[in-house]
């Protein structure tokens, strides 16, 4: 089995290389997106250190990338279509603060006994609060922006009185949900050629607000593989009421990290204090140099 971790980065060069090496196991692939808007002297210590890791590594081509905007999903999308280009069997998207919670053959012995075809976090719309994000038009340019937030006000008005974007066909409701998934090739390769088919759907996403928390989820939600997904990402994110970033785990923290069933946790600091920590509780030494 191979499995293609997929990450998308934008600073923190030595965390960025912890986490590729903790990775790195037989079988493992490694594919980095770097934010274009990132300046080259961080990009080059980025690759500097990930040359270390001894897993293949590939760098996807570069794009700019805002918050709030479609550029996130577009890099995934890099990703993940370089990722099946290797004919890689299990796509797992992570952001550079993420960091394992399980050794790799634990992380590999559950993906290859699963009659999964995807772990994704599935809501419905009320429950994650996205229909605003989706039935009025937003502009990636100008997210956080004042004309930005004065568009946004305007289209409160017109909501109420019922102008809001219908979804484009063949969609019929809206799913939502945690950026970071674990995705099997067959239902990577159903996504990318469900988007070749219907080409209005990426230009519907293009103008809503934190797509990347609701494109992955809606398309594979129309999917045939529906019963096949696990609403369950395998993930420990824990949120702060009103922010839009979740929280930074600590030493504090680490009781709960080990004692949790999920696979990943995010994010971590970047001076590697609590990874380092779970690295020595967890006494993996086939993650040194395999």
């Amino acid at each position: 089995m191979k499995i293609a971790y997929l990450i998308l980065a934008h600073a923190h060069p030595q965390q960025v290389g912890r986490l590729t090496e903790r990775l790195s196991a037989p079988g493992v692939h490694v594919y980095i997106h770097v934010d274009a808007n990132t300046p080259a002297t961080t990009f080059s210590a980025l690759q500097a250190e990930v040359a270390r890791c001894p897993a293949p590594v590939s760098w996807v081509e570069r794009q700019p990338c805002r918050w709030g905007g479609f550029s996130l999903v577009e890099a995934t999308l890099r990703l993940m279509r370089a990722a099946l280009a290797d004919r890689c069997d299990w796509l797992i998207l992570l952001s550079g603060q993420d960091y394992p919670l399980q050794p790799n053959a634990a992380i590999a012995k559950k993906l290859e006994n699963s009659d999964r075809a995807g772990f994704i976090d599935l809501q419905e719309p009320g429950a994650f609060d996205v229909r605003y994000r989706h039935e009025a038009w937003h502009f990636e340019t100008l997210n956080g922006k004042p004309l930005g937030k004065l568009l946004q006000k305007a289209q409160r008005g017109l909501n109420r009185i019922g102008l809001r974007r219908p979804l484009p066909e063949p969609l019929t409701e809206i799913r939502a949900g945690s950026q970071w998934w674990m995705l099997s090739s067959q239902a990577s390769h159903w996504l990318l050629d469900f988007c070749d088919k219907h080409p209005r759907i990426i230009p519907f996403f293009y103008r809503t607000l934190v797509p990347d928390e609701m494109f992955f989820q809606t398309l594979l939600w129309h999917s045939p593989l529906r019963e096949q997904l696990c609403p369950d990402p395998l993930r420990l994110i824990e949120w702060e009421p009103g922010s839009w970033s979740p929280r930074t785990f600590t030493e504090a923290d680490l009781p709960q990290l080990l004692a949790t069933p999920a696979l990943f946790a995010r994010k971590f600091a970047p001076d590697g204090r609590v990874a380092a920590l779970l690295d020595a509780a967890r006494d993996e030494p086939e993650c040194s140099h395999s």
